[in-house]
């Protein structure tokens, strides 16, 4: 069903975007065990374009069985997520791509968080399967640093975070010069908007390495290199803030190395707290010209 309860009020909207997946999507489906999660879900699956009959057939099935699927010309994930979560009636949303797979517990861990309002946005680390032959497809997730954000992304697309999230943000940008990366540009307007995010450091989703799928043009190099331009130059007073930072903090560490042999005694007290570290000293420093404008 679309819904763990079609007469309660909907805590969770898992958007599923597909796209040529109809041979992974029933494992998806499978994973959201309602018998085990403790909120009231509902699914909304959105078309983004399929070619493939076996997909299409895959989905009119789901029809049939009351799963809201939602047909859209192809615009990539990011316009499918945005699509879908217009359409969501829940407070949290949990997109999941349709070749991917839940841990119940995910949902479970992550909305009691989010209710005491202690973060926006939770994610978690992913188990790989698959494909594992392909290391350079296995990412790594680590807790939220604002400053990190800007040389890499911290989380997978498969967060559970507030509707509003999405609301302020805009949505996923749908014009990216690349598919694969909107999850990471989500995550910079997050940052920039003032979200909280939230990191459980277990595994509770199932991450799938296909090897011809879209994610695989992450190796390439210069594709890299004009997501990277695109994201400094859309966020530009974000990076340039955050490289300041970095650069102070790094600053700081050469001439701590300078001052060896000292330096293990320095990093100690870092280490104990009665001295602050550079990223603290660095975020106090400029935290006074955050949110300042220019005439």
């Amino acid at each position: 069903m679309s819904a763990s309860s079609l007469n309660q009020s909907i805590t969770v909207s898992i958007v599923i975007p597909c796209f040529n997946h109809g041979q992974y999507i029933q494992e998806a489906l499978d994973s959201i065990d309602h018998k085990k999660i403790n909120y009231n879900t509902e699914i909304i699956i959105v078309d983004d374009g399929s070619t493939d009959n076996n997909t299409l057939q895959k989905l009119e099935e789901l029809k049939k069985l009351n799963y809201t699927v939602i047909h859209q010309t192809n615009g990539g994930p990011g316009k499918a997520r945005n699509t879908g979560i217009e359409k969501a009636t829940g407070q949290y949303i949990l997109p999941l791509d349709a070749d991917n797979k839940i841990h119940p517990n995910y949902i479970n861990k992550a909305i009691p968080v989010l209710e005491k309002n202690s973060a926006d946005i939770v994610y978690a680390a992913p188990v790989f399967f698959g494909n594992t032959t392909l290391k350079k497809r296995q990412f790594k997730v680590r807790p939220f640093d604002d400053l990190g954000l800007v040389t890499g992304n911290c989380a997978d697309a498969c967060a559970i975070f507030k509707k509003e999230v999405w609301v302020k943000n805009g949505g996923y940008d749908d014009c990216m010069p690349s598919y694969g990366f909107e999850d990471w540009d989500f995550w910079i307007s997050a940052s920039k908007n003032n979200f909280v995010f939230h990191f459980i450091n277990e595994k509770l989703y199932y991450y799938r390495i296909v090897e011809d799928s879209m994610i695989s043009v992450f190796n390439n190099k210069d594709r890299n290199v004009i997501i990277h331009r695109y994201l400094a130059k859309k966020h530009s007073d974000f990076y340039l803030e955050k490289l300041v930072k970095i650069t102070y903090i790094r600053e700081r560490y050469f001439y701590d190395l300078l001052r060896f042999p000292i330096t293990p005694i320095i990093y100690l007290l870092y280490w104990l707290g009665i001295l602050e570290n550079t990223t603290k000293r660095a975020k106090k420093k400029y935290a006074h010209y955050e949110g300042v404008k220019n005439c």
